[in-house]
């Protein structure tokens, strides 16, 4: 009987309304982790969003709002982020980018396109280099350095790693408000600071480790065949140049009235120009 009436939900409901439907899901990795992920719309192609250091599936929110009528979003809550578990067994970048493997696996998807932002730029890219991804169509780097031009320096907040529980929350609390222009709406800032209090100090400091030189990361760039939509803030302006003329089928957009978690700061423009690749994609 439920069966049926959740049938007949589906089958009567405005199209608009079934299409945007947000189902959350988990899956068990290889190493028996369980990570959550959220699946929003419907359609022949997935848009994979891979968040940030500490962030949640939810800092894209304002993505599927927009996108999910007539496109299918996949948005993975990483190991000890958002919903998903709180693994300190393996973090190192490796395992990452096998979650995000098994994670296409899991799904079986065949015609798929990689969004990812900040440190989900790095762990793409491992991802490309370590695993084979038939099916992938397109990739979306989002505000950080893909080992091109000179490299971007280091804030001073980030190379001084509290490591004390308080003084790691002040600095997250902190790092949560920065990563805006403009003050989100909708409790996203509570969400992203929850998520970003989730994982031991010194875990979450190792995630920013980066196991390999900045070449490892501009070769897995180039090896890749697949459009590449680089959408950056204007600190990423030189390794955009570099990406223009030492890449095919490479696009690039700045946007300059936007803090590092620009898809949220401007949103329909990062939007539209997501959907004007997606168009071009074959």
């Amino acid at each position: 009987m439920i069966e049926i009436l959740i049938f007949l939900v589906m089958t009567l409901a405005p199209p608009c309304l079934a299409s945007t439907l947000e189902t959350e899901h988990s899956f068990k990795t290889s190493d028996r982790a369980t990570l959550h992920y959220k699946n929003v719309g419907q359609g022949e192609r997935a848009l994979v969003f891979i968040p940030g250091w500490l962030m949640p599936a939810e800092v894209f929110k304002l993505q599927w709002r927009d996108l999910a009528e007539d496109h299918r979003l996949v948005v993975l809550d990483p190991r000890g982020q958002g919903r998903s578990q709180v693994q300190a067994k393996d973090m190192s970048a490796a395992r990452r980018a096998r979650d995000i493997h098994e994670l296409v696996q899991h799904l079986k998807l065949s015609n798929y396109v990689l969004i990812g932002w900040s440190l989900g730029v790095m762990e793409m890219l491992e991802t490309l280099t370590r695993h084979p991804m038939p099916g992938l169509q397109g990739l979306v780097l989002i505000d950080n350095s893909i080992g091109m031009g000179p490299a971007p320096l280091a804030s001073g907040a980030r190379r001084q790693r509290p490591m004390g529980r308080e003084p790691f929350d002040r600095y997250v609390k902190e790092f949560s408000r920065a990563i805006f222009k403009r003050v989100p709406e909708d409790g996203l800032l509570q969400a992203v600071e929850q998520s970003a209090r989730l994982l031991p100090p010194p875990v979450a400091w190792r995630l920013l480790d980066k196991p390999h030189a900045r070449d490892y990361y501009r070769q897995a760039v180039l090896a890749s065949s697949v459009p590449l939509w680089y959408a950056i803030t204007p600190r990423y302006q030189a390794q955009a140049e570099e990406l223009l003329q030492t890449r095919a089928a490479a696009t690039v957009t700045i946007f300059d009235d936007a803090g590092h978690a620009l898809f949220v700061d401007s949103a329909p423009a990062f939007n539209a120009g997501l959907r004007q690749f997606l168009s071009r994609l074959p």
